[in-house]
């Protein structure tokens, strides 16, 4: 497989050597003249000096249908015509682009853009877990619909010695499964939720706050 990466520096040049660490032939197309000269010395990887929002720039890539491109400069537009470029191009399915504005996201998916990738969000959200108490861990922080929380129960949770059925949790979380001890118990609506168990909760995104809320009470 071919992975085609335009733009970036630093993460253009760490996602060249995984790739080539693992056996898949890498193009880089970058504007930076003296970037794309050290990339060449550094890498056996193709390197191209152009820029890879220009229709003849990409058109000379060759790639195939099932081969990877990643979009990675610092310009929305840029990205987002690269990767369409791309697709028109080659009828590639697998396209990646670095968004920089969160809000451009959903524009990126309409378009058919495969994974759309905010850094400004990733690192919003490791800001925000890194402020939750400790009995809280969120296990799948990348998803802006689903929410996934290791939550552990502790001396005064609002749910702690109820049965599930009873704990009055919002319908928009589901307890998926408790770990208690070394034991894995699958929760019933009778399931008693004691002291010191891990609660594996999954939850709609938007309605996190009130579901962590009322499984171990307010900050």
């Amino acid at each position: 497989m071919k992975v085609v990466m335009v733009g970036g520096r630093n993460i253009a040049y760490h996602l060249t050597r995984t790739f080539l660490n693992k056996g898949h032939n890498v193009i880089v197309v970058n504007r930076d003249e003296s970037f794309c000269a050290d990339m060449a010395k550094k890498f056996r990887a193709t390197v191209i000096h152009g820029d890879g929002s220009d229709r003849h720039v990409i058109e000379q890539l060759e790639l195939a249908k099932d081969d990877l491109f990643v979009a990675l400069t610092m310009h929305d537009s840029d990205n987002l015509v690269s990767c369409l470029l791309a697709k028109q191009a080659f009828d590639i399915e697998n396209t990646a682009a670095l968004v920089n504005d969160p809000d451009n996201k959903e524009v990126f998916r309409r378009m058919g853009i495969h994974t759309v990738v905010s850094p400004t969000e990733i690192l919003a959200t490791a800001i925000e877990d890194s402020m939750l108490r400790e009995e809280i861990v969120n296990i799948f922080p990348n998803s802006d619909k689903v929410a996934i929380f290791r939550v552990q129960i502790k001396e005064g949770a609002p749910v702690l010695g109820k049965k599930i059925r009873e704990a009055e949790i919002p319908e928009e979380g589901v307890i998926g499964a408790i770990l208690r001890g070394r034991d894995v118990v699958i929760p019933r609506g009778d399931t008693m939720i004691e002291e010191q168990d891990v609660l594996i909760v999954l939850m709609n995104a938007k309605a996190q706050t009130r579901v962590l809320e009322r499984l171990i009470g307010e900050e």
